[in-house]
């Protein structure tokens, strides 16, 4: 046997083998584990009769479209996380900050891939001890950029796999870019039609892991533009940065002067 074969012959071995592996390690990919999530029941936890628990449950009775859904309590919760055959949304917070987060129960320590627990999306919608009020005007626009994330993450890996960032590739033509508070309030009540309106949400407190977020929703689309994450070491840092409104322009967007 030549050189060249005994080369292809080892290749050969090694890609099988990788495969044998890999078959036998259960390995599933993000969009693969979440192909049964149109058939599964979507827990969704309700902690609490507070304005934004109300609000939460509101809208999750009016918008929810992709998959069957029941209100449970974190009680239910604690007893259920383990059970692969759910998926949850809870509201946490982490940093100061609140999130809305999808995620699939499941066991860290089962031997099969395909029955662990992981993260699906999460979005932030508050400051913990500062909330702003949007989070109440906005809770309908965050529950259907998770229903549109967890759709398009069933269809690819690269969306599962980016998260919410993914959005930030997105072109801005025709729409008009809004960060001014009041702008943004009042635009997205009116539903207007090619608004995107920015909005950040940052924890009151500051420390070595604090983040703020900043995103760019459609006003009648609830539709998510632009994701980003950063630093937050005071109040300036919340704000939209020129750096930002330069890029939205770059990606064909109207900005407002």
């Amino acid at each position: 046997m030549n050189i060249r074969i005994k080369k292809l012959f080892i290749s050969l071995l090694l890609t099988l083998s990788s495969i044998a592996l890999l078959a036998q390690g259960q390995m599933y990919t993000r969009k693969v584990k979440l192909e049964d999530f149109p058939v599964r029941t979507t827990k969704v936890v309700l902690g609490g009769s507070s304005f934004l628990d109300m609000r939460f449950k509101e809208e999750m009775n009016a918008r929810w479209r992709i998959s069957a859904f029941e209100f449970c309590t974190p009680q239910d919760y604690e007893q259920l996380k383990n059970d692969n055959s759910y998926y949850f949304i809870t509201m946490a917070a982490d940093e100061g900050v609140a999130f809305l987060i999808l995620s699939k129960g499941g066991r860290e320590d089962d031997e099969n891939n395909l029955k662990k627990p992981f993260e699906v999306v999460r979005i932030p919608i508050a400051s913990i001890d500062n909330p702003s009020g949007q989070e109440l005007l906005f809770m309908g626009a965050f529950i259907d950029i998770i229903q549109t994330f967890v759709e398009e993450a069933m269809a690819s890996d690269k969306i599962a796999y980016a998260g919410l960032k993914h959005y930030n590739s997105r072109k801005l033509t025709g729409k008009r870019v809004y960060v001014d508070p009041e702008d943004v309030d009042r635009l997205y009540a009116a539903a207007e039609p090619n608004a995107l309106l920015g909005i950040s949400i940052a924890p009151s407190g500051i420390s070595f892991r604090s983040h703020c977020y900043r995103m760019l929703i459609s006003a009648d689309t609830h539709e998510l533009y632009y994701y980003n994450k950063s630093r937050y070491k005071g109040s300036n840092d919340a704000r939209f940065t020129e750096q930002e409104i330069k890029q939205f322009d770059k990606r064909n967007g109207i900005i407002p002067r």
